[in-house]
Parts: structure tokens; sequence; C-alpha cells
């Protein structure tokens, strides 16, 4: 009785309410438990469910998970659990499912035999916790063994899960500190009015040409959203630095390697930019030209893929030496696409892309770049269409989020200081630290 005692002391000091799914016990446990009196305050429930289709039927245990497990598993053991804290009121579940004799289980586990789970609902979440014990002793000798055995465990696992908590929260206090540094380092924000932006980073544009005593902006088009976007701000701001009286132009630059697989989407890019001017200089020749000249200069990959990846970032500061060769001899500024998503990842080819003179599209998500552009009146199809880099020739067209090994949906949410499932977020930032180097000037001596 002492542990009976002290179980039901431990539920009422706790504010537990306890339900049972019991297999190889069938009700004992919450039996034992009620020879206590006052005990039934604590009880919310037992289950007595035997056969598969009984586990399944009022607990919702998978026929896959007792195929895949056996019955005596802690799989099928907490599943039940989960059942029994699903389909009632109460803040913990025991459950257990075994073998208790006379006869060893059809896959011949031993004798004895019992697997235990105890699930916790605290703050609207469920823990769960489970173990396997073999007992000794004749059949009703192993029932109350286990019986037992479920009660004297559950005060353990209850304040491990009150521990386990209690570490979660820090952790997620840690994360969250880490999340709002570099979203802040960023300067993204969680909301934005699309028309005042569009006004203050055309502004922004009309202000460095001025400080700076350029003529001109020069932007290379690949027809996807970032420098569709770019590009209409570049316009809109150089028209206004025409009204002003002064002499400014916006030169668009169509950069392919080859042939581009999606031209149409530069070419209906180019349409709702109007440009003042547009270029069209194919990279193919010179990026080509330069890997070929490694090559016989003596470097050696070590395979394709290799060779591919270094001539992707060959194409990209490629596209930048054209650009600033134009800005060069037109007296003007390189704009840069780079966003927050891509920033925060990391997603550019160092002094290939990532090289500009004015970065516009600074702090805003891939999400609030698609925002503008619907409000500066850009077609949908380029809106929304799917991001690719598009600077590997054995991946063509490869779509930035399988690079990227997350969704653009997580990374926004990250930069909006909202809540990614744990994975999105050691992908996150870990990505980020690994490519800090992008994001610095050079390194200098102390």
């Amino acid at each position: 009785m002492e542990l009976l005692n002290r179980i039901t002391d431990y539920l009422i000091d706790n504010e537990l309410k306890l339900a049972t799914a019991e297999s190889c016990t069938a009700g004992l446990i919450v039996s034992e438990l009620a020879r206590v009196p006052g005990s039934g305050q604590s009880i919310d429930c037992g289950l007595g469910v035997y056969s598969p289709q009984s586990k399944n039927r009022y607990l919702g245990v998978r026929f896959d998970t007792i195929d895949s497990h056996g019955l005596t598993s802690k799989a099928v053991a907490t599943e039940m659990a989960a059942g029994a804290l699903n389909n009632n009121d109460a803040d913990v579940a025991l459950a257990n499912t075994g073998i208790a004799g006379p006869n060893p289980g059809d896959d011949d586990t031993p004798i004895g035999t019992v697997c235990f789970a105890w699930a916790f609902r605290q703050d609207g979440n469920h823990h769960y916790y489970c173990e396997t014990r073999r007992f000794e002793g004749e059949r009703n000798e192993v029932r109350l063994a286990a019986a037992h055995h479920a009660l004297e465990r559950l005060p353990h696992y209850h304040r491990q899960c009150l521990e386990d908590m209690t570490k979660a929260e820090e952790e997620n206090r840690s994360r969250q500190a880490v999340q709002r540094a570099v979203v802040a380092q960023l300067q993204a924000r969680s909301e934005i009015d699309a028309q005042h932006e569009i006004e203050r980073r055309r502004d922004f544009l009309c202000r460095i040409m001025q400080e700076s005593g350029q003529s001109s902006l020069v932007l290379g088009i690949s027809g996807g959203v970032d420098s569709t976007v770019a590009g209409r701000l570049a316009q809109l701001a150089v028209a206004k630095q025409r009204e002003k009286g002064e002499q400014a132009r916006f030169l668009a630059m169509r950069l392919p390697y080859g042939e581009q697989k999606d031209a149409e989407d530069a070419d209906r890019a180019l349409d709702f930019i109007r440009p003042d001017e547009v270029l069209d200089v194919n990279i193919q020749g010179a990026s080509d030209a330069l890997l070929k000249s490694l090559e016989s200069g003596g470097m050696l990959f070590e395979d394709v893929h290799q060779r591919d990846f270094v001539l992707g970032n060959i194409k990209a500061r490629q596209r930048m030496i054209a650009q600033y060769a134009v800005a060069g001899a037109r007296g003007g500024l390189v704009v840069g696409t780079d966003q927050g998503a891509e920033a925060l990842m990391g997603f550019f080819t160092k002094y290939g892309d990532g090289a500009c003179d004015v970065a516009p599209l600074t702090g805003l998500t891939k999400g609030q770049v698609r925002l503008l552009g619907q409000h500066l009146g850009a077609p949908g199809s380029l809106v929304n269409k799917a991001p690719t880099a598009d600077l590997e020739s054995l991946a063509p067209q490869k779509l930035d989020e399988v690079a990227l090994g997350v969704t653009y949906e997580e990374i926004d949410a990250f930069l909006e200081n909202r809540e990614v499932s744990r994975q999105a977020y050691n992908t996150i930032v870990t990505t980020y630290r690994n490519t800090e180097h992008k994001r610095k000037l050079p390194i200098t001596p102390d």
C-alpha cells in the first residue's frame, strides 16, 4: 500500500489526472490505485485493450505499427499512451503491452517481457517516455509487478518531463535570441507597407546617384522576380532624376550563357521594366575561355561536378565583369538584386552576383519582394516564378530551394522572427554562419 499511497499523493499534489491503457495488466494498474481512498479524484479512466483490433479501435494504434514492431514493443506502447491521452481528459497516461505467460509471444518474446509508455500533457504539448522490463514469476505475479512498476516510474518520468520542458524553453529562448540578432543584422522586418517601400527604395537609388555624381544605373535582367523588381525600381529612379532636371539613364543587360532556357521570362521582364537601353551580352565565350585557360594552365578538377560548380561561379563573376565594364564606360552604378533571404543563406557568388554598388532590395524577404512586384504591376508569371540561379550546366534550372535544403517560406518565416522547425532553424543558422565571409569585407591584419 505504501507505493499506492505515495503515487496517489503525488498525483493529487501535482494536480494530475490519470488514464491507463492496459494490455497484459488488463486494468490492474487503475484497479490497484483505486484501493486508496480518495484516489478517484486523480483517476480519469482505465482501458483494458488486449487484441490488436481493440488497440486500434479505442486508442488509434496503427496496424502498420503492430506489424512492423510487434504487439510487445515500445512503439505500440507509445501509441497506446498517445491514444489514452488524446481521447480523454487526463494529464498523464500509462500504457503497457507484454507477455504475462504462461506461453511466450507469437514472435518468441520471452515470458515476463513488458513494454511501458508514460505520456504527459503539459502546456498543450505531449511528452512520451518508454522502456522495456522483464519480470520473473507466474502470470499474475508478472501482471502485478508490471502494474506496480508503471506506477512506481510515474513520478520519475513526470519530473523528467518538467526538466525537459525547462531545458526546451531555455533552448528556445537561446534560438530566439540568435534569430533576432541575425534578423537585425540583415535589416529584415516582419511587416512592410509595399507602396512606402517602393518609394523609399526608389528614392534611395536617386540619393545615391546624386551623392556619387554618377548618371546611370546598370543591372542584369534574368527574368526572375528579384531582377524584375530591382530593374523597375531603377527605371523609376532615373525617371524621377530626369524630372528634377538631372541626367540619368538605366541600362538593362541581358547576360545569357549560350541559349537561355527561360529567355521569354527575361523578355517579359524587360517589357515590364521599360529600361532606357538594353544591352545583350552573351557570356559563354568569355566563361568557357577562362575555364579552358585554367585547365591549360594545369588546373585539375576532382570530377565533372566540381568542374561544373567552378564554371557556375565563373559565369556569375563574368556577368558582373560585364556590368562593371558598362558602368565604367557610362558613369554608372551597378545595381544588385541581393535580398534578405539570399543574404541570410549566403546564396550568391562572392564577387559575382554578390558584388554591386547599390542593393535596393536589402532586408526584404522573398515574399516581400513578390509583394513589391505585385504593387508595381509586374506579370504574375514573373512574380510567382520558382527561383533558380541556373548556374549549373549539369543541372539546368535547378531550383534554389533544392540547392538550399530549405524552403523560401521557412526562410521568410525566420526573417520575420516567426517560429520555424528545428530542422529548418539548424539548416538556416548553420548556413548563415558558414557563409559569413561572403557578407564581410576582406579580412585584414589586426
